[in-house]
């Protein structure tokens, strides 16, 4: 497969990113062109919306979530229209983990690329970045207006997921190549551990998430990082840190996690954000189906679930993934021991693959 370097601009103030995604505005529109991908239309309605400037999605990582909103699920047939004087909808949740460990992954993304002094604003949706200083050599200012932070960088994408974002390896600074110039999977390898991709696995404040479209030679040159952030979790055991900042030392998916209620994934425990999201989703589900389920008897109160039912975590969706260690294909469900309100995945993420984004 090969990449294509487009050189641009990184934008914060007035947004909402985090430890894997970023806004960015390139230089030459016309290479966002030189992309193939099945999710061209997705793209051209984003970077529509936002005066060039697009949502970047890294590849090879994922960050704990700053605000992250299940969608809503489909309703019934029969209950299309439905609505009830004394029933109340369960509400729409935009939801984070852990807020310190997922802002700070954010910010150290954020420096990695020049930009400190950050300021966040809480707002219903979650929140957003009022104002951030932009170093560029010996050059630094501090921006508080939305469009004029752009700092410079630049992107090697070869490919858009379906939620229009270039799916994308990042970089500081100027790029070694001439700007729409065609990257091999080879040279990439070669830039890979000078990308905040590799240096967000190796700081152990993300996870990864590796999908088939990522060649496997990138992959295990991002496999390094994950190996040396989990060395280094291993060392300071020890010396426990006052506030840790390395999720290996944190995280709950393969030691096994208690599901009592939400708050054991957003303010508790540390788990997969891929894991997470799942039960965001499941949760969401099961508080819709029990509204669902008054509405349609005509009762005049709902049942309250108890909890995540997690016997039925899977029925909705169980993808295959493969396992590097096995080198086999499994489902999703075949990776998790579920017992209770108890849940613990048997393989690490990082001995995933997923299909699909």
């Amino acid at each position: 497969m090969n990449y294509i370097l487009i050189k641009g601009v990184y934008h914060v103030v007035g947004y909402s990113p985090d430890g894997d995604s970023i806004k960015f505005k390139a230089v030459n529109p016309a290479n966002w062109q030189l992309i193939n991908s099945e999710f061209a239309d997705e793209f051209a309605k984003n970077l529509a919306e936002d005066g060039g400037a697009v949502q970047l999605r890294l590849q090879g990582v994922d960050a704990l979530e700053t605000h992250y909103a299940a969608p809503k699920p489909t309703v019934p047939a029969d209950l299309k229209g439905k609505t009830s004087a004394t029933l109340k909808e369960p509400p729409y949740m935009s939801l984070s983990q852990p807020s310190l460990m997922a802002k700070g992954a954010a910010e150290y993304f954020m420096k990695l690329l020049g930009i400190t002094e950050v300021k966040w604003r809480n707002s219903g949706r979650g929140s957003y970045i009022t104002e951030a200083r932009m170093t560029i050599g010996s050059a630094s200012a501090l921006v508080k207006e939305k469009g004029k932070d752009g700092i410079p960088g630049f992107i090697v994408t070869g490919d858009i997921e379906k939620n229009g974002r270039p799916i994308s390896w990042v970089f500081a600074g100027d790029p070694p190549i001439k700007d729409g110039a065609t990257v091999s999977t080879d040279q990439l390898v070669e830039l890979a551990d000078k990308s905040a991709n590799y240096a967000l696995l190796r700081s152990g404040m993300i996870y990864p998430l590796y999908y088939m479209t990522l060649a496997g030679k990138l992959r295990r040159k991002l496999d390094e990082a994950v190996q040396a952030a989990q060395a280094s979790a291993k060392a300071v055991i020890s010396t426990p840190q006052t506030i840790p900042n390395n999720i290996w030392q944190l995280d709950r998916s393969t030691t096994g996690v208690t599901l009592a209620t939400l708050k054991a994934i957003t303010d508790d425990n540390v788990v997969y954000p891929d894991l997470f999201r799942r039960l965001l989703r499941h949760y969401q589900l099961v508080e819709m189906n029990a509204y669902w389920a008054a509405l349609r008897s005509g009762a005049t109160s709902i049942t309250a679930p108890t909890g995540f039912d997690l016997d039925k975590l899977f029925e909705g969706a169980n993808p295959y993934v493969f396992v590097i260690s096995d080198q086999d294909f499994v489902r999703m469900s075949d990776v998790f021991e579920i017992s209770g309100d108890s849940l613990r995945m048997k393989k690490s993420p990082a001995d995933l693959v997923f299909l699909s984004w």
